[in-house]
């Protein structure tokens, strides 16, 4: 069945991390056709004025730009962009799965995208990468985990020294009306130099591979995936719970008025694997945490099948 659907991914990159304020890189495609990155509208930073980058993306090639956004809208703003921009899609994934991992995605019209970025209130940063086509597994995004905890599938674990990485392949797809761009991601934890070295243009992934989270989908002209994440699914834990908790199970009365205060320490970090690839910890308390939203746009040719426009007519064979 054809999925009529968009994508989201990135090459290059650095991402923010939740964990530990870490980053994530993503790294492009070799058909890239240009890797440096330009700045372009307001690199001022002037308020009002989005800070902008791109790849070179020579024309008439095929394949797979990445956008790549950091919002700070509330739920209801969120949501009610959802309601406003999102399309039906078609695509090969476990919605229960992808939510319970705290992962969002959705498909709008790719001359929405602007106003879609508006509605959840602007991004200061705007990155338009080129991933083109990785038929070989690509590593889209790495996040170091830490200290903190992750939950996949509902079981948290420790993951110190782990990396959270968003993996990618993209193809071409030629159909009966038209070419596509198939895309295929899977979140994963790799442990050490070891794996992460055979994630590299690596047809097997390494590593613990979250295969309930894996998405597959082709992206058609004119339409754009949205994957982001969940900010619910970052959870700060007070270090001095469990001495409170022990010091009160002792206790009978009210608390005495001469009991030291709190002292605000933070104890464990617990992330959901959406959360600990795609979303950065508040810079300061009080502060919203930073989500990253990635938009996949896919560039096709005008024909399912090109012909060479100069072409040379048949010759009649010579006796």
């Amino acid at each position: 069945m054809r999925c009529a659907v968009a994508a989201a991914l990135i090459a290059g990159l650095a991402l923010s991390g939740c964990a530990s304020n870490g980053s994530a890189a993503s790294k492009g495609s070799d058909q890239s056709s240009n890797s440096d990155v330009l700045p372009t509208a307001a690199a001022s930073g002037a308020e009002g004025k989005v800070l902008q980058s791109r790849t070179r993306i020579a024309p008439g090639q095929i394949g797979l730009e990445v956008l790549t956004w950091q919002i700070t809208t509330d739920s209801d703003q969120f949501n009610q962009a959802m309601r406003t921009y999102a399309e039906p899609t078609v695509a090969a994934v476990d919605e229960i799965a992808l939510r319970r991992n705290g992962y969002i995605h959705c498909a709008v019209k790719a001359d929405a995208v602007d106003k879609f970025r508006d509605a959840l209130g602007g991004s200061p940063l705007e990155m338009r990468t080129w991933l083109g086509t990785a038929p070989a597994w690509r590593e889209l995004v790495n996040v170091p985990i830490g200290n903190a905890m992750v939950e996949v599938d509902g079981v948290a674990h420790d993951r110190r020294g782990t990396q959270a990485q968003l993996m990618a392949r993209t193809w071409p797809v030629a159909m009966e009306d038209g070419m596509c761009i198939a895309v295929e991601l899977v979140p994963q934890l790799a442990t050490g130099t070891a794996q992460a070295s055979r994630l590299h243009n690596a047809n097997q992934l390494a590593g613990e591979v979250a295969s309930s989270c894996r998405m597959a989908f082709e992206l058609q002209r004119g339409a754009a995936w949205i994957l982001t994440c969940d900010p619910g699914g970052f959870v700060e834990t007070d270090a001095e719970a469990p001495a409170r908790a022990r010091d009160a199970a002792g206790l009978t009365g009210p608390p005495s008025p001469n009991a030291a205060p709190a002292s605000g320490k933070i104890g464990a970090r617990v992330l959901t694997l959406g959360a600990a690839t795609l979303l950065a910890a508040p810079e300061r308390p009080g502060a919203r945490a930073r989500r990253t939203v990635l938009v996949m746009i896919p560039h096709l040719p005008d024909s399912a099948f090109p012909v060479e426009t100069a072409a040379k007519p048949m010759e009649p064979s010579q006796p």
